[in-house]
């Protein structure tokens, strides 16, 4: 039975939740659309970059983006920003980094500092994303 009490009580959370249940949190491991000049700025600043290079029907892209999607979540890679190649329609690109799909290519300090491609683990995704800082 709800008192007057409890039905006070229930209308003044009823804001608080609201608001909560309105609010998205912000992630980490920024993920942007590569843009080879908003790259190039990126690397340039030395905060710690990585290149997704990622195909919509590849398995092993999938498994990563699943991943990074995790540890978005998880609130970990704050600032790192992650440009995705998409392997179909950026193939110029894709030659340019002469790298297969399912690669990541990790910068710090304005210099690449570490490649991984297949990898398709947690370990395998951080190992690499790491590198970057």
């Amino acid at each position: 039975m709800l008192t007057r009490r409890r039905l006070a009580a229930i209308a003044a959370a009823l804001p608080a939740l609201a608001l909560a249940a309105s609010f998205t949190p912000a992630f980490a491991l920024t993920d942007l659309p590569y843009d080879a000049a908003a790259v190039q700025k990126a690397i340039a600043s030395g905060k710690p970059v990585a290149i997704h290079v990622n195909a919509s029907w590849c398995l092993q892209c999938r498994a990563q983006s699943s991943i990074l999607g995790r540890l978005a979540k998880e609130g970990r890679y704050p600032d790192l920003a992650v440009f995705t190649v998409d392997y179909d329609k950026q193939k110029d690109v894709v030659k340019a980094l002469g790298v297969p799909r399912s690669t990541f290519i990790v910068y710090r300090g304005g210099k690449e500092a570490g490649r991984m491609s297949w990898g398709v683990t947690e370990a395998s995704v951080t190992d690499v994303l790491n590198k970057a800082g």
